[in-house]
């Protein structure tokens, strides 16, 4: 099989059982391919490139373990698609006058605290023209999709074992700026039963409340992306998923989210 760094990890898999193995020697990260539910939900949806970043290692290296079990490297391909990470200028203008945040999640994560919501006020915070430095032990590549959803642009700037992530609020381009358009709504739980039964039609119901992360937001979307437009998921879940509701948002799915309780959510999905 001939392989460039936008196949995808499933593809690998499907041609060679034994990819499996080869990924997981690159990074303890990719043990999780190990594990048949976890292999079916992310293989799907990770190139050998996103793969490489998120695991900290360069394509290159993906290329030699999977040449080595008798892949195929299309080295033309590839070369032409390789560029250079280099700096925002706005990002690199504002720390060079001193604009910069600095936010270390580290031993948060050492402690298994999601740092979402101290990251989401740390940069709803910032002064204007000010950077966020986040520092990291890996490229937090959830929160730069959310965020530039948002109208973030960000540099990645990797030292050893120490990942800083500079996000940077871009500036408004006037009556060319693209507005966003809430659809998701915070209801009481008789609203949502009361919403329900309104909108009529097959819902599926999810119980995600007893997954690890991040099963709960891929399972979801993987419901999601099998199902009939016009029919909707009834969710239960423990919290609020801070990083799904960005996704639902871009998809243009309507969302209503109702807390019961600290470990009791139900999320409301219409296609």
């Amino acid at each position: 099989m001939i392989i460039n760094e936008s196949t995808k990890i499933a593809a690998l898999l499907k041609h060679n059982e034994g990819a499996i193995e080869a990924i997981a020697s690159i990074n303890p990260l990719f043990n999780k391919l190990r594990n048949p539910f976890l292999r079916k939900i992310l293989a799907s949806r990770v190139t050998i490139k996103e793969a490489a970043k998120i695991g900290g290692s360069s394509v290159d290296v993906f290329f030699e373990a999977l040449a080595a079990i008798g892949f195929e490297v299309n080295k033309e391909q590839t070369q032409t698609t390789i560029k250079m990470e280099v700096i925002s200028q706005s990002i690199e203008e504002a720390i060079k006058e001193g604009k910069v945040k600095q936010l270390d999640v580290r031993p948060l994560l050492a402690n298994n605290v999601d740092p979402f919501k101290l990251i989401n006020e740390t940069i709803k915070d910032l002064p204007e023209d000010y950077v966020l430095e986040l520092i990291n032990t890996f490229e937090p590549v959830p929160l730069i999709k959310i965020l530039h959803q948002k109208g973030y642009e960000s540099t990645v700037v990797r030292n050893g074992e120490v990942v800083n992530t500079y996000f940077l609020k871009q500036k408004k381009v006037g009556a060319s700026e693209v507005k966003e358009h809430n659809t998701i709504t915070k209801i009481t739980l008789e609203e949502i039963d009361d919403k329900r039964y309104a909108l009529n039609p097959p819902f599926r119901e999810l119980d995600v409340r007893e997954l690890e992360m991040p099963l709960p937001m891929l399972t979801i979307l993987r419901e999601l992306e099998g199902l009939p437009k016009g029919e909707g998921l009834y969710v239960h879940h423990k919290k609020v998923p801070q990083y799904l509701l960005p996704e639902l948002e871009a998809r243009g799915v309507k969302t209503w989210v109702t807390e019961v309780d600290d470990n009791n959510v139900k999320l409301l999905i219409h296609h």
